[in-house]
């Protein structure tokens, strides 16, 4: 008997994940990468707070800055799906703790590049900014981690869900393709 796909653990069924996903991206990819432009070229290169963000600039131009921030971006919301993936305990909790840790970092740092951009007196400082990202990443994956202990979702997280759905499309595929050879 062939082992069929359960039914809930399509991608869909853990948008909120997706969301998390996408809201991440958003914000600490593309957000604060074009705020970061913005305040570079009304404020100058110096203005900007991160060496690792003027070397890559000054060296590579704006357009590779952006293409480096985007890939490390997917990457970094990447990798621990991927290295968690094959975890036999829930970590969909703990996963979007983390996720969430992102999207509140970008969300600040677009805000402070924003600030900066219009020479406005930054509400919070960039190293203060790093510590609440790191108190975060640290309180939110435990929490998420607590919960998934205490509820024990049965669902996957998103990456491993959008597989199983491309797993049940190409099962579709072969099906169709097997039926029109008969005819």
């Amino acid at each position: 008997m062939e082992n069929e796909l359960h039914p809930f653990l399509s991608f869909w069924y853990t948008r909120f994940q997706g969301a998390l996903f996408l809201l991440a991206l958003l914000t600490y990819g593309f957000g604060d990468a074009l705020t970061s432009i913005m305040m570079i070229e009304r404020q100058g290169l110096m203005r900007e707070g991160n060496a690792i963000v003027r070397y890559i600039i000054s060296y590579y131009g704006i357009a590779n800055f952006i293409e480096i921030k985007i890939w490390f971006t997917i990457l970094i919301l990447l990798v621990p799906l991927i290295l968690f993936s094959k975890k036999k305990e829930p970590i969909y909790w703990m996963i979007n703790g983390y996720l969430a840790s992102f999207f509140i970092l970008g969300t600040l740092a677009m805000i402070l590049n924003l600030q900066a951009a219009a020479n406005v007196p930054l509400f919070l400082q960039p190293q203060h900014v790093i510590l609440i990202f790191i108190s975060l990443i640290l309180i939110l994956t435990n929490i998420g981690e607590i919960i998934d202990k205490m509820t024990y979702p049965m669902m996957m997280n998103y990456f491993d869900c959008a597989l199983n759905d491309l797993l049940i499309v190409l099962k579709f595929i072969k099906t169709q393709e097997k039926k029109l050879s008969h005819w």
